[in-house]
């Protein structure tokens, strides 16, 4: 049995993964999700937090596991996995991306985001957050959920501090690139858009590319279909 580390993106928290849990645990797995710094219900200032803050809470994770874990990575999340498999790489059996991000060595999340259409927000600087606006939330990241998981989903995002999308990614040939990695993009995705996706995906190897016909939220439209994914 294996164990699965999971990790949200932007503007959320570990309660995205509530309908997955149960079913990867089904099967027999542990799973483990947190809540970023500044995310969910983690009160951190997000003046404070930072790509470093990610990691740390990201890595003290998977080195406390029993056993090398799955690592994945939803979205902004998959920054954060790619930098803490530079970390400790010895304990990641393999990282899976989810429509997420794919920054290189010395890239940063603002560095793939910069003139991309995504989602529409309100940018803070002195209080060093990002908020998205209300009306097109919906669109955006649940457009392929029911309007029930759509209208609670949106009731929980919170402004996502920026701090982390200025920092570069510090990445080895002999660390990061050693650890096998899957992606499993989105096609009706209206918040990173499949042909960036693939665009992300195509610059580096991966063992597999597995192709959803979901939005930018499939643990929430299509949770059964993901897990099978997952348990590959």
């Amino acid at each position: 049995m294996s164990t699965y580390v999971l990790v949200h993106g932007a503007w959320q928290g570990k309660w995205i993964w509530d309908k997955v849990v149960p079913l990867l645990e089904k099967e027999g797995h542990t799973v483990i999700t947190i809540d970023l710094p500044g995310s969910g219900d983690d009160q951190t200032s997000p003046q404070e937090v930072t790509l470093k803050s990610y990691t740390d809470k990201v890595v003290e994770t998977v080195v406390q596991a029993k056993s090398p874990v799955i690592l994945v990575g939803h979205s902004m999340g998959g920054a954060v996995i790619t930098q803490t498999a530079e970390y400790c790489s010895y304990k990641i059996e393999k990282l899976i991306y989810l429509c997420a991000f794919v920054p290189q060595h010395g890239q940063c999340l603002g560095d793939l985001t910069e003139g991309k259409e995504g989602p529409k927000m309100i940018v803070d600087k002195g209080k060093k957050t990002s908020t998205l606006i209300d009306e097109h939330i919906i669109n955006t990241f649940f457009n392929e959920c029911s309007e029930h998981d759509a209208i609670k989903a949106k009731a929980k995002v919170r402004p996502q501090p920026l701090l982390p999308f200025t920092q570069e990614m510090k990445l080895t040939k002999e660390k990061y690139d050693k650890v096998p990695r899957i992606y499993v993009e989105t096609t009706k995705d209206h918040a990173i858009h499949i042909n960036f996706q693939r665009k992300m995906h195509r610059q580096l190897d991966f063992e597999e590319i597995i192709s959803m016909d979901a939005d930018h939220s499939p643990f929430l439209s299509y949770p059964e279909e993901l897990v099978k994914h997952l348990l590959n």
